[in-house]
């Protein structure tokens, strides 16, 4: 996908459009790049997630 233009503020509709594989997020009309969370990032949050599960039904 070619770089969009700086000065267009895109619309829900544009993202519609875009591949979905492409991980792209709008931010105030502007199209930013997301990469991916990595490896350590989800082991954290599953542990995150297993702590509070035992804490709220325990």
């Amino acid at each position: 996908m070619p770089l969009p233009k700086e000065d267009k503020v895109y619309t829900y509709g544009d993202l519609l459009m875009w591949p979905e594989e492409e991980r792209i997020e709008l931010i105030n009309g502007q199209p930013f790049m997301i990469t991916p969370p990595s490896r350590i990032h989800q082991e954290i949050s599953r542990e995150l997630l297993t702590a509070f599960s035992v804490y709220v039904y325990p």
